[in-house]
């Protein structure tokens, strides 16, 4: 008897692998959904996934994002550690508890630029930053933070008052009522939440010299658990193949080069805090992955 040509064990091999695949649930993201119809920060972020997942799919089978219901930071860590698959991926900020707790893929989403942080104040009170110089001088005024952000922590390590608020859309409202002096935005988010609000709040300003920076490295996070980590085996997969062929900086440009040109953070005067919650396990030493505005083209 004659043998099989090659080509039909691999049409065989290629149907008993697909079909192996279809056998699999559909692997599925659940992530948090936007507060609000304003809420536009973590679009770059859900691309960056999706495009990663897009990557993998030759590998892995299709995928599905599916958006949560609205979740504040605290509860999307507690469904996380608890593993409710209510949510089966976040993007937070590294702690120490996270890094316990979940399961991290060690790669800045954003490439720490959410670390530059500019600030929303009255417009009538830029002429009271031209003076600062250190952190000292930063300690003289309030910032406004939401509750439960990381960020507050680290502002409160470094001496920086802290005022907090339960709602994000509401925070831009107690700026505007004097409840605090500056609402820290990270350079990614900034531009686009002034343009939605400039026209209902006019008072708004973006403060034009300053830059306060610490690192963040904001990462998506997984539940502790087998499917956990198959889901952040894929994405991982799919980021390291965009960063190797160039789709992570394209995407970073299309979503971030005009807000770094538009914000001039390249000539902005940089007041340094550190981030005490940050472990080993940062991967500072590549630096493909974090943003520098000064070497930034």
């Amino acid at each position: 008897m004659a043998a099989a040509p090659r080509s039909a064990f691999l049409a065989v091999f290629a149907f008993m692998t697909a079909a192996a695949a279809l056998a699999q649930p559909v692997m599925t993201y659940v992530y948090n959904a936007p507060e609000s119809a304003l809420d536009v920060r973590y679009q770059y972020h859900w691309e960056i996934l999706r495009t990663a997942l897009e990557k993998t799919t030759p590998k892995w089978g299709p995928y599905r994002m599916v958006k949560s219901e609205l979740m504040t930071e605290r509860r999307q860590a507690l469904e996380l550690k608890n593993a409710t698959g209510k949510l089966t991926v976040m993007y937070l900020s590294t702690t120490p508890e996270f890094e316990r707790n979940l399961i991290p893929i060690h790669i800045p989403v954003d490439k720490n630029l959410g670390g530059y942080c500019v600030f929303l104040i009255r417009k009538d009170e830029q002429q009271r930053f031209a003076s600062v110089r250190t952190l000292a001088d930063l300690r003289k005024f309030t910032f406004g933070l939401g509750l439960g952000w990381v960020d507050v922590d680290i502002l409160n390590a470094a001496g920086l008052p802290v005022v907090t608020g339960s709602s994000y859309d509401g925070l831009f409202e107690m700026l505007v009522k004097k409840r605090f002096d500056i609402f820290l935005r990270a350079a990614v988010e900034v531009l686009d939440e002034y343009d939605q609000r400039k026209n209902r709040l006019p008072d708004l300003y973006i403060e034009d010299s300053l830059i306060l920076y610490y690192p963040l490295p904001m990462y998506f996070w997984f539940p502790k658990t087998a499917e956990g980590r198959r889901l952040a085996t894929r994405a991982e997969a799919g980021m390291r193949m965009m960063i190797a062929d160039g789709t992570y900086d394209r995407i970073f440009d299309r979503y971030q080069r005009h807000k770094i040109e538009r914000l001039r953070l390249k000539s902005r005067r940089i007041i340094k805090i550190g981030n005490p919650f940050l472990g080993p396990e940062v991967p500072f030493s590549d630096k493909r992955l974090w943003f520098d505005p000064q070497t930034y083209k």
